[in-house]
């Protein structure tokens, strides 16, 4: 094996300083790199994202009209530019009342959702840019996801008819235990509630993602006693979550169907004759009923959405 020489002084005193040199220019890009504006933007872009959706939801609630109704409006799901003349108000701003347009309506629920679709149906059938799409099903609800997923069929519902407003009126049949990674969690459960509002909150939010806003129609008294009460939790949920969607609206329809006490009635004066308002069960409407409420509920779109409406034979309680 060959020896090398060991290295001449002036070598090292050569490289120590073009180290240290190299160091220096290291240290200056670093710096220079770290002072460029947008050098963080990827990260800085996430986060805002996520920060943006946290605020977001977290708008102040407006009532809307003399009913209790809750709404989070947003200025980026005003209809008026697709043609449909559907506006919510916003803080500051006072919107006018115009003629509907052209609007798609979708109205999705259980039977008794097929009460209040086959009455605004009725009520509207002259008023032809009205759009209605009923897309009720019978024996469904949020809570058995393995009987009917509706998140899943609203996805394919919002892609065929590009709804302006979804109108959404299910419960009856949710008073039932939930599913969900593996485990059942009795009604009206921490778990549970916690579980069902996280449903509500994706049918709300695929619907204005989509860009529609959504009306959410509450539960009415009902004649069962145990079941009248596991309908003011449904309620409480479906209007906490409205609260926090910004182009969602709770409507309240507790005191449309009740007497002067506050309890659950099956008869009125409708137009100021005597009328049976509600079916034999106690739970769903006449047809009679129907037209009550679904009179109601188009009075209300025209106060929340700013729009007129022609009503084809209006149904009033005159009590």
């Amino acid at each position: 094996m060959t020896d090398h020489p060991p290295p001449h002084p002036t070598h090292w005193t050569l490289r120590a300083k073009l180290l240290g040199v190299l160091a220096t220019l290291v240290l200056v890009g670093i710096l220079v790199e770290s002072t460029q504006p947008g050098a963080s933007i990827p990260s800085t872009k996430t986060s805002s994202a996520s920060v943006t959706t946290t605020i977001s939801i977290r708008h102040p609630t407006t009532t809307v009209t003399t009913n209790p109704v809750f709404t989070t409006p947003s200025a980026t799901l005003n209809q008026r530019s697709r043609g449909c003349g559907l506006a919510t108000s916003l803080p500051g701003r006072t919107i006018a009342t115009r003629a509907v347009g052209h609007c798609s309506v979708l109205e999705i629920g259980d039977s008794l959702g097929t009460d209040l679709g086959w009455g605004l149906d009725s009520e509207l059938a002259s008023t032809s840019t009205f759009r209605l799409h009923l897309m009720d099903k019978t024996s469904t609800g949020l809570a058995a996801t393995w009987f009917y997923d509706w998140p899943r069929e609203e996805r394919s519902m919002l892609r065929r008819f590009h709804p302006n407003l979804l109108i959404v009126f299910l419960g009856a049949n949710d008073q039932q235990a939930i599913r969900f990674d593996g485990h059942s969690y009795a009604f009206n459960t921490p778990s549970w509630r916690t579980r069902y509002a996280a449903l509500i909150r994706q049918v709300d939010t695929l619907a204005t993602h989509a860009g529609s806003y959504v009306l959410w129609v509450g539960l009415p008294t009902m004649a069962p006693t145990t079941f009248d009460a596991g309908v003011t939790v449904l309620n409480s949920l479906y209007q906490r979550v409205a609260r926090t969607v910004p182009g969602v609206t709770y409507l309240s329809t507790w005191d449309l169907f009740t007497n002067r006490r506050g309890h659950y009635r099956a008869s009125a004066p409708v137009n100021h004759a005597k009328a049976v308002i509600r079916a034999p069960d106690g739970i769903h409407f006449s047809a009679i009923g129907g037209d009550v409420f679904a009179t109601f509920v188009v009075d209300e779109i025209e106060s929340i959405y700013h729009v007129t409406l022609h009503l084809d034979r209006p149904a009033f309680i005159t009590d």
